[in-house]
């Protein structure tokens, strides 16, 4: 499948498009607009790998017994300092691995989290940033680069996710027999299964009132209750009772790093509690990217310069996806700063401030 894709020239031919997309994306009726996400990028040449996946670290077990690989390594050792070093900054502190991930990544640490904004102003500043900062661009950026913003629906994203998990049989049974194993459900098997198809079947959809928020998770709250009485979640599935049975599943996978045997499952979207003001600025959401076993094929995807890892590339993610080229950058940020938009939205701290306030111009 062909990711739709649009051209702009002005600031507003990019809301034009933005909302062509809603209508297109909406199913819940005019009044009721649907949730998209953005991802500004400076070039299109860019993709949407997380900063982790974009070293040479695979997720390769080096002959150990077991899950743990090079990859789970690599974001271990980055984890376990950041928070040595930055634990004395927070009022409350992040209550699990992925709400540390993603603190970090707002803050350049390389993770398998990639980063999202509910506000595609924001997205569009980051996209046209090479022509708002003379400092930390080149004029040969400037001159190269074409921006673009990608716009994701993230809960038709984890539809995508739910239903995979919930209908193709022999792939779901291998996956879920493995993570159930653990909690020795295996006389339970079935009926765990008939739940999960339940579930789906019954299209569990919120009130209308709020069915904007429909698959739309919090990863880290499902992780610190499962965390918290693990064999009270163990009873619960048994019985099928009073808990959704693909938080486990999910937690499993995209929080403790289950590592999958092939790449078909995408990328989770996830919301977080704000930890700074920086993300609450940027209106921070996020998709938390499993870990992939490498294959041969991988290697040879990326010797034709096609990266595997990548979310366009995934088949249920490309579903979801949009993208929209940013011709004539140096006036659609112009427009941006006449309107009074600009890098201290991105960025709230005093010297951002400080420095839009001194240089109040579009850079070629």
């Amino acid at each position: 499948m062909r990711i739709h894709t649009e051209i702009v020239y002005s600031f507003g031919e990019y809301l034009d498009t933005i909302s062509k997309i809603g209508k297109q994306a909406n199913d819940k009726g005019f009044n009721k607009p649907p949730v998209l996400w953005f991802r500004g990028l400076s070039d299109i040449d860019h993709t949407l790998i997380p900063s982790l996946f974009r070293q040479k670290i695979r997720v390769e077990t080096k002959g150990l017994k077991g899950e743990y690989s090079c990859m789970h390594y690599a974001e271990d050792i980055r984890t376990q300092n950041y928070i040595a070093k930055n634990y004395h900054f927070f009022e409350k502190e992040p209550s699990s691995r992925v709400e540390w991930l993603e603190v970090m990544q707002h803050h350049e640490m390389n993770t398998r989290v990639l980063d999202w904004s509910e506000s595609s102003i924001h997205s569009l500043i980051f996209a046209l940033e090479p022509f708002l900062n003379d400092r930390k661009y080149t004029e040969y950026t400037r001159r190269t680069c074409v921006p673009c913003v990608w716009i994701l629906e993230p809960g038709k994203l984890n539809t995508e996710i739910f239903n995979y998990l919930s209908r193709q049989v022999e792939y779901r049974t291998k996956l879920i027999r493995e993570i159930i194993e653990e909690l020795q459900l295996e006389s339970y098997e079935e009926e765990l299964f008939s739940s999960m198809e339940k579930f789906v079947d019954q299209d569990f959809h919120t009130s209308s009132e709020t069915g904007h928020l429909d698959y739309i998770l919090n990863l880290s709250a499902i992780n610190d209750e499962i965390l918290r009485d693990r064999s009270r979640i163990k009873y619960l599935l048994c019985k099928g009772d009073i808990i959704n049975p693909y938080y486990y599943l999910l937690s499993r996978i995209y929080s403790d790093g289950k590592i999958l045997e092939d790449r078909v499952l995408p990328p989770l979207a996830v919301v977080h509690p704000y930890h700074s003001e920086r993300i609450k600025a940027q209106k921070g959401v996020f998709t938390v990217f499993p870990f992939y076993r490498e294959k041969r094929k991988d290697n040879a995807a990326r010797a034709m310069a096609v990266n595997p890892d990548a979310m366009e590339n995934n088949i249920m993610a490309e579903k979801c996806l949009h993208k929209i080229i940013l011709s004539s950058p140096q006036k659609i940020a112009y427009e941006l700063l006449v309107n009074g938009m600009n890098n201290s939205w991105l960025y709230p701290e005093m010297p951002i401030v400080a420095n839009e306030l001194e240089r109040h111009q579009i850079y070629c």
